[in-house]
């Protein structure tokens, strides 16, 4: 069994049990998994108020956690009322109520077999989102998986639409040169060649407001679910790494054009680092 089957094993025993961490008396994101038989027999539908967030996997099933950002309510009301303590720590900060889990039971609808391709639809409250890896959030010990604590991505999902990450994060995009930043274990890296993105959502979703997830590059954030550390590959016109920096491409063009447009302004600095959580 190779490693993304028995962390797909790992995670099916984990979400078995619940998260006892979360309680109601805190804010938390609220989520849920959407499946396409839900949608057709009409006991699901896409709320105009939520936020809609697709992911597929091309080889088999697949899971992760995004993180939402709180907003300043959520803050205030939860460094009022904090609860709950974390594996061997203290009191628990207020992302683990903010995770967002997909997968890898509840998905939208597969097609080849338990081997073929794999569709999770997840809502969502509107917000802006980071990919914390692909891992499983527990507070009953180490978090199964990988948390790209090094390096991430974000985005904004918007109410009354669904954000597609389609295949992104398979990581079917990644050349062994980007894949090889990830990693101290070259052997571990597969010898296949990079595909674009299908960005593309299924025809059963394509009625829907749709749109691509514009990513942007999150910097380093801390291990608070003791995961095994790692970082997402360095991707293209988003996000690269000086060494342990993660630059934010995305802002660094904007300050570019903005530098282009003011010929008498200094020129853009050379590299501009993520966001720091």
């Amino acid at each position: 069994m190779n490693r993304a089957a028995l962390f797909i094993a790992f995670a099916l025993a984990v979400l078995a049990a619940p998260l006892s961490a979360q309680t109601r008396e805190t804010p938390r994101a609220d989520h849920k998994s959407i499946m396409l038989r839900q949608l057709v027999s009409g006991r699901a539908r896409i709320d105009p108020a939520k936020a809609y967030i697709f992911i597929r996997s091309p080889q088999g099933r697949a899971a992760g956690t995004f993180l939402k950002t709180p907003t300043p309510a959520e803050i205030a009301h939860y460094e009022a009322n904090p609860q709950g303590r974390l594996w061997g720590g203290g009191p628990y900060p207020i992302d683990v109520n903010m995770t967002v889990t997909f997968g890898p039971k509840s998905f939208f609808d597969r097609t080849g077999g338990p081997d073929g391709s794999f569709t999770y639809l997840t809502e969502v409250e509107p917000g802006e989102y980071t990919y914390l890896g692909p891992m499983i959030v527990t507070t009953h010990g180490p978090a199964p998986g990988e948390c790209y604590c090094m390096g991430s991505v974000k985005f904004v999902a918007k109410a009354g639409q669904i954000t597609s990450l389609g295949d992104f994060l398979s990581l079917g995009w990644a050349d062994r040169e980007a894949l090889m930043q990830t990693t101290i274990d070259p052997a571990s890296i597969p010898d296949r060649p990079a595909v674009p993105t299908d960005w593309s959502v299924p025809d059963s979703l394509a009625q829907y407001p749709h749109a691509k997830a514009e990513l942007r590059a999150v910097g380093r954030r801390d291990n608070f679910f003791n995961a095994l550390v790692g970082r997402i590959p360095p991707v293209p016109g988003v996000l690269a790494y000086d060494r342990d920096a993660v630059i934010d491409l995305v802002a660094l063009a904007e300050a570019e054009a903005r530098a282009k447009a003011i010929p008498e302004s200094r020129s853009a600095p050379s590299h501009i680092p993520a966001d720091q959580p």
